[in-house]
């Protein structure tokens, strides 16, 4: 249902509408979508004239008292509610609506066990805390990025002062559960890597005189991962994943591209999102990557992984203004992200009935097929690119059949 707004254009943002049209089509958008999102904008600028709105007062509340306006029932809801981000996304580029102002939410009863946190506070405590670490700590930029991506949502969690967080919330109990949580389909490394990062935020807390008393002792520890094993899929399970991407649909070919890359040449989630047109040496059959400490990288490009990147570039959208060879299908057509492609091989595991399954472990499958293959760990080492022998003994340890030969029969003395 289309949303009752005038086709003539007045009030503040009247003005605009050219230089937003002309933004939406730089962007990508769809064609059908550039109307609608025209439409929004014509029906927000009759309203805030209606109001004595003027463009220098535009802000999120009024974002969000027009959408109530559309409220459930009233023709257009739909629409304004899907293009309403749209618009303010362009608002804020051209400079209308600054950045730093968030949506507010919508009030929530008086008896409610939650509470809408501030972008702006969450954001001022994270910006601290990575100060203390790189001042006082001495921990490099990766890591604290790492760090913060655990930690936000526990930060999101927290309920609200009148001075910003609440940390008296911050109990062992609350911290165990965020663990948990947090840690759920992750492998024990990033469960690991979940722990470090809340009791280096639990530190700066006491540090900071956020908390008054120490509650990292309270925080449990991960299991250690030096006594496990990597764990790759098995031949019938790679099968099964490949069998959920319908060669039919673009997103099906797309998606074994994907997965192919991953299994067969060990890539990294991100490595195979940087990839671009001009990293394929199709004459040679090899494919350049760059991987970590932007690292360059020649792995050699199987005939299977071949075929199954010709497929995909032959569906790839034409008009894709990006170079990378893995692209959204969605506008605005733009290359892939790390999370992207992770996301990717989670839904196809998902729809294959394998559980979660991380883009990490196909590489980990790469890694023990070479192995298993009879291949040394030299080898194994140049395929993930490994700069350190030791980090690539790891897989070792699941060569089972070499691990046999080993053994000694009960009762014999070794020799």
């Amino acid at each position: 249902m289309k949303p009752v707004m005038p086709v003539t254009a007045w009030g503040p943002l009247a003005a605009t509408l050219d230089e937003l049209s002309a933004w939406l089509i730089a962007e990508g958008y769809a064609p059908t979508m550039v109307p609608q999102v025209l439409g929004v904008t014509r029906g927000l600028s009759a309203w805030m004239d209606d109001h004595d709105i003027c463009l220098a007062d535009i802000d999120s509340d009024v974002l969000e008292r027009f959408q109530s306006h559309y409220g459930p029932g009233v023709p257009g809801h739909v629409i304004v509610k899907m293009r309403i981000p749209v618009l303010r996304r362009f608002l804020i580029e051209s400079g209308h609506l600054p950045d730093s102002v968030l949506p507010r939410k919508r009030p929530r009863p008086p008896d409610g066990k939650r509470k809408a946190q501030s972008g702006e506070v969450v954001e001022r405590e994270l910006a601290a805390w990575a100060q203390w670490q790189r001042e006082t700590r001495g921990i490099s930029e990766g890591c604290i990025r790492y760090r913060r991506m655990w930690a936000t949502e526990l930060l999101d969690s927290l309920p609200l002062t009148g001075s910003g967080i609440d940390w008296a919330a911050c109990d062992g109990s609350t911290l165990n559960a965020y663990a948990a949580r947090r840690s759920a389909g992750y492998s024990p490394a990033s469960g690991t890597a979940i722990i470090d990062s809340i009791r280096s935020l639990m530190r700066w807390a006491l540090a900071t005189g956020r908390v008054d008393r120490d509650v990292t002792p309270a925080i449990l520890a991960r299991r250690t991962t030096r006594a496990t094993l990597p764990k790759g899929l098995t031949a019938d399970q790679v099968r099964s994943l490949l069998g959920a991407c319908d060669s039919q649909t673009i997103s099906g070919v797309r998606d074994a591209a994907v997965i192919q890359l991953l299994w067969r040449l060990g890539l990294r989630a991100g490595e195979c999102a940087g990839l671009n047109l001009d990293d394929i040496d199709w004459a040679q059959g090899q494919l350049s990557v760059v991987g970590k400490g932007q690292r360059r990288l020649t792995v050699p490009m199987p005939r299977d992984v071949g075929e199954s990147l010709v497929a995909w570039l032959r569906k790839r959208p034409a008009h894709a203004g990006d170079r990378a060879v893995f692209v959204r299908l969605r506008r605005p057509i733009r290359a892939l992200s790390s999370a992207g492609i992770s996301t990717i091989v989670k839904h196809r595991g998902h729809f294959a009935g394998l559980g979660v399954i991380h883009a990490h472990r196909l590489r980990h499958t790469a890694a023990m097929n070479v192995i298993a293959a009879g291949g040394s760990l030299i080898e194994a080492q140049e395929l993930l690119g490994h700069q350190n022998t030791a980090t690539t003994s790891v897989y070792a340890r699941a060569d089972l059949a070499s691990l046999r030969e080993l053994i000694v029969p009960f009762g014999q003395v070794p020799r």
